[in-house]
């Protein structure tokens, strides 16, 4: 895998993809942004809930991302209740990485 920016192979894509519809089902009328962060190797994720900046989100290790395959990545991220710790974080960063979901102090 050769993350960044510019995610550059068919599965990089379908990976993305897969998360970006799991945030969309549990989080329906939201805004859903990602970019990749070079510096923590993570593509980070977005929810903007309401339109005026109230807003969540998830930090995916690439890590987590190579691990599992595109037809697992939402199933995963459904057993580990990834939407409900965005919800609950209050402030936190939610961590997934291939161990599971960490909530961190920013």
């Amino acid at each position: 895998m050769a993350w960044g920016p510019n995610p550059n192979t068919e599965e990089e894509l379908e990976k993305l993809a897969a998360v970006r519809e799991y945030f969309h089902e549990h989080f329906p009328n939201a805004e859903i942004r990602d970019s990749y962060d070079t510096d923590r190797m993570a593509q980070v994720f977005r929810v903007e809930k309401d339109g005026v900046g109230n807003f969540g989100g998830a930090v995916l290790l690439t890590q987590f991302l190579d691990e599992y395959p595109a037809s697992k990545v939402g199933k995963v991220l459904m057993g580990w209740r990834v939407a409900e710790h965005v919800q609950s974080a209050k402030g936190a960063e939610v961590i997934v990485s291939s161990w599971g979901v960490e909530e961190k102090a920013r």
